[in-house]
């Protein structure tokens, strides 16, 4: 199985301290941990089109200094994907994927449609929702083979 994980809106959502600005979600690096350990793992954002690098760096720069190194070690291990015209473009042939995004555009919407995958795509919106990756957890934990951890599942994220 592959996972595909957008960055703005699932792994990046407001930040709490200044809502104006992006911050690392809650969950976040659980969330990345938990994928990293049972499928392949992919950019899937306009951020990264060929090369990790603008992505890995985006999350960095939104992501607070004391989870920075942990951040960076999970990070290195997401692969690069790269598209034309629209990300649908980067999904694997066979369907055997889970797509993490907060707004897919039409057309790659009617791609998934177009190949019965809609229920591939995993909706998540960390802006509107800021604990929607504990239940991305849950769902993964399905999907993937294995529940998702306790502590991630447990968390309290009041401030």
């Amino acid at each position: 199985m592959k996972v595909f994980l957008d960055i703005d809106g699932v792994l990046l959502g407001n930040d709490p301290t200044r809502p104006s600005r992006l911050g690392l979600a809650a969950h976040a690096l659980d969330l990345l941990t938990f994928v990293l350990a049972r499928a392949e793992v992919h950019w899937l954002s306009p951020r990264c089109r060929g090369d990790a690098r603008a992505a890995v760096d985006h999350l960095v720069l939104h992501t607070p200094p004391s989870d920075r190194e942990r951040l960076l070690t999970l990070a290195q291990r997401v692969r690069a994907t790269d598209y034309h015209d629209h990300r649908a473009e980067a999904l694997p042939a066979d369907g055997n994927f889970v797509w993490l995004d907060d707004e897919p555009s039409p057309a790659e919407l009617a791609a998934l449609r177009a190949r019965g995958w809609l229920e591939r795509w995993l909706w998540v919106d960390t802006r509107e929702e800021p604990d929607d990756l504990r239940r991305a957890l849950q769902v993964l934990g399905k999907r993937l083979g294995g529940a998702a951890t306790k502590a991630a599942a447990s968390r309290d994220t009041t401030c």
